[in-house]
Formats: C-alpha cells, structure tokens, sequence
C-alpha cells in the first residue's frame, strides 16, 4: 500500500486523500492502476519528498547523487542548473535502469534542445554516469563517448568604451539603471554574485572580497583601496562609481526599486542599455573590465584576483589578445602599454 494515504469507508465506497498535502486522491481505481500513482506521486511533489524510485533505476542514481558529498561541494548556482538537467533526465528515462545506458540514449535525450541546452544536458549525464560508475551501476561510461554540439556564438561581446559613455549619457547619476551598471561594471562580478555584496564584503584593507557562487573562485576588487600602477587612470571612474551607492544597507544594490534577482538584475541592465540602443548584456561588462585591464597593462595573475578566476589560463586570454593588439599598434616597439 501507498504510503501518507489517508483512506474513509462511506456506504461501501473507499475515499483517499494524500494525508500531507490533503490532496483528494482518484475514486474508483485500485491503488496500483497508474493513473491512481501518478495522482498520489504529484502529491507527494508537493511535500519535497520524492516518490520511491525503482532500485538500480536512472531515479535513483539522480536521487543518490544529489544525496552525496559530491552534490553538496557544488556551488549553489551550478548545483541549480545541474539540477534542472538531472531532473528533466529522470522525468524522461527515469524507469529505465541505469546499467542499459547507452551513448545513443544520451543523444536522443539531447536531440530536441539547443546547442547550449544540450551540452549542459551532456555535462549533468557525464556526471551521473561518474557516480553510477563508482556506485557499480555502470562498467563504463557512456556519456563520454557522447561530442559536444559545436557552438557558433563566442558568448557575450564586450561592451566598448563609446556604448558605456552612451549608457551613462542615458542614465544619469541617481537612476537605478545606473547604480546597477556602475556596481557590475565595476566589480566584474556575475549578477549573481552582485546582487548580494555589500559593506560587509569591504574590508579594513580597502579591499571587496568575493567568493564567487559559479566557480568556488574569490575576487578581489579595490574599492577604496590605492589602485594598482595600470590602473591608476580609473579613479575618476571609480569615484564615480562611489558616488551611485546608495544608503547604508547590507547590500550595495538593496536601494534599487525592488528586490533584484540574478535574472532580474540582468534584465534590467540589457533593457536600460536598449533604451541607449545598445544590444549588450550584463556579463558583457565583466568581459569589458577585464579586456580593459589587460590593455592597461595588467598581468594574468592581477586580472585572475580581480575577475576571480580559478586557473590563470583563463586571464591569460585576457592577456593574449592584449598583446596581440599592441603587436599591431606599435606599442610594443615602443614600450609602452
């Protein structure tokens, strides 16, 4: 029998209710007929806690991998999005047991989404089949054997310096619009990571510390620090930056209209900068400050503090093209930066 199933005898008949939720649950049907279970597991959604799944199932190595310690040293933000991928794979194979999968069950699991979608699908199967490997459900492991879909776009554009003054231009000082832009471009923090600093993150040192939520990454920005040589020319703009902020609260970005979410935030910067007739986005800015470093002359390692980075191959990017650009310009030769 069905657990949480709260069952009453009238006049012959038998009515059940999901007792949790107090859901009413199919008459007529036997607690075994499909439909009866679909109702009761759709209940039981509601409570948080998952319906049983079938041992040695693809539910189940979804449902004790996220159990585990390799789930929790995740980061929130790619724990969501690995989440979302996971449950979609045992929404749609989720019956099916977990040694019979194949590289052709990946792929047509993936056929129907976009490029980026399914090469985030094919990261949440790889893992899966990590952990269905190391628990024995698996000799090998399918998913490897799966290609990533090529991806045409090389991902957000930087914002060049004629858009931001065309932004400022349209957003004056004061305007939420601003506030927002002047916090992220500064910092060159995701949304996701600006939307929650504030004075806390400001140490005695002058010195913003963020550990970033995507990467497990810290920043470290000057906030009222002495800036460094290469950036010396950018105090105007970081007092102008300064002079945005608003009020004492927790947050930099508490004074804002409303609360802002990760996807709220980016919204509102990709829609103030069309009102501009600018098609950028927020993490264009990021992208921005850091080209900006590296032309100013700043090392690898100086743009991996102040973007985050894990590794240094990363700024090195940053780095690369800066150098390339000066090739062509003659700065080199010149010693300048």
């Amino acid at each position: 029998m069905l657990p949480r199933v709260h069952r009453v005898t009238k006049g012959g008949k038998v009515y059940r209710w999901h007792r949790p939720t107090r859901t009413k649950l199919p008459d007529g049907l036997p607690e075994t007929h499909p439909d009866f279970i679909a109702a009761w597991a759709a209940a039981e959604a509601k409570t948080g806690k998952p319906a049983p799944a079938k041992p040695g199932s693809v539910a189940e190595a979804v449902r004790t991998l996220k159990a585990g310690q390799e789930w929790r040293v995740l980061s929130a933000v790619y724990r969501t999005t690995l989440g979302r991928h996971l449950d979609a794979i045992m929404e749609r194979d989720g019956d099916k047991p977990m040694s019979g999968v194949r590289a052709e069950h990946i792929e047509a699991n993936m056929a129907p989404l976009a490029a980026h979608a399914a090469n985030d699908r094919l990261k949440a199967w790889r893992r899966l089949c990590d952990h269905a490997k190391r628990a024995g459900q698996l000799r090998s492991e399918p998913a490897r054997a799966v290609r990533r879909r090529a991806v045409k776009s090389e991902g957000h554009v930087p914002w060049t310096a004629a858009e931001v003054e065309r932004f400022r231009a349209r957003h004056p000082v004061g305007s939420v619009a601003r506030l927002a832009f002047e916090v992220v471009f500064w910092t060159a923090l995701r949304t996701v990571d600006a939307v929650t600093i504030g004075p806390l993150n400001v140490g005695r040192d002058g010195i913003l510390t963020v550990r970033q939520s995507k990467t497990g990454g810290t920043a470290y920005v000057p906030w009222t620090a002495p800036l460094p040589a290469w950036a010396v020319g950018w105090e105007a703009e970081r007092q102008g930056m300064l002079r945005c902020l608003r009020g004492d609260g927790l947050s930099f970005l508490a004074a804002l209209e409303r609360t802002r979410s990760v996807k709220g935030l980016g919204n509102l910067i990709a829609d103030a900068a069309r009102e501009a007739g600018i098609e950028k986005s927020a993490h264009g800015l990021r992208k921005a400050r850091l080209t900006m470093a590296a032309e100013a002359g700043a090392t690898a390692h100086a743009i991996m503090a102040w973007g985050g980075h894990k590794s240094l191959a990363e700024a090195e990017r940053y780095t690369r093209q800066a150098s390339l650009k000066r090739l062509v310009t003659g700065q080199e030769q010149n010693g300048t930066k």
